[in-house]
């Protein structure tokens, strides 16, 4: 059952952040690369709703963070569904640079993530279905967030798609964070953003506060539903 209050923070060893909605505004972003992406290998120019609508339906049915299926779709839609994986991923790795760069993190996020540094005595750890290297990107004065916050720096464990065999909504990427502290995990904070976040933290065991984004919309009934808590802007936390 969802909780009518907001857990306290001080009842935890250990907090984890998801990274892609939760710490970084960077859904629509990623939803625009795939809009250049359509029109570069295809030549159409589809509307960012329609392919969020689109997405939403291949993920919900994937179950899954990983991005094969979603790119072979988009190939049955808007190609003969034969161009190879390989030559999807090097035209993503080609316009994905310009996209990153405009990436933001989300209004308030910043402080909240020093001020628990700060504040509390407790790990503070990231499980994100990003490679490695993007976070390592996020976390320099070459990005937007990298100039507020060096990722790297502020948390003690990383864990990123490149870590485990599963991905979301798998739990092992938050089970690699709670083994490797050795905490119950009862005493385990996530903040998700999305439903397959969600439902893979919810799986290890832990407590959920859900931070609502927009672009997670068609999910919201089910994300408030399974999570333990939720807030629509990081403001609202209580400290």
């Amino acid at each position: 059952m969802r909780a009518k209050n907001q857990p306290l923070l001080t009842n935890f060893d250990l907090i984890i952040f998801d990274f892609d909605g939760t710490i970084a505004d960077s859904l629509r972003s990623y939803r625009e690369l795939d809009q250049q992406l359509i029109k570069d290998l295809y030549g159409v120019w589809e509307e960012i709703d329609e392919i969020i609508e689109f997405r939403d339906k291949i993920k919900n049915k994937s179950r899954s963070d990983s991005d094969d299926e979603y790119y072979l779709a988009l190939d049955r839609k808007y190609g003969d569904g034969k161009r190879p994986l390989s030559e999807i991923y090097a035209k993503v790795s080609e316009i994905f640079p310009s996209i990153r760069s405009k990436v933001k993190p989300k209004p308030g996020v910043v402080q909240v993530i020093k001020k628990l540094k700060e504040k509390y005595n407790c790990k503070i750890g990231m499980a994100t279905s990003s490679e490695r290297r993007e976070i390592n990107f996020f976390s320099s004065n070459d990005s937007l967030i990298g100039r507020e916050i060096n990722l790297n720096e502020y948390f003690d464990r990383i864990v990123t798609l490149d870590d485990v065999k599963m991905p979301k909504p798998d739990p092992e990427v938050y089970q690699q964070l709670i083994n490797f502290y050795a905490v119950p995990p009862e005493k385990v904070l996530v903040f998700e953003d999305s439903l397959l976040g969600v439902t893979a933290a919810k799986t290890a065991g832990t407590i959920v506060i859900a931070i609502e984004d927009a672009h997670n919309t068609r999910d919201l009934d089910k994300i408030r539903n399974l999570a333990d808590f939720s807030i629509t802007e990081w403001k609202e936390l209580v400290f």
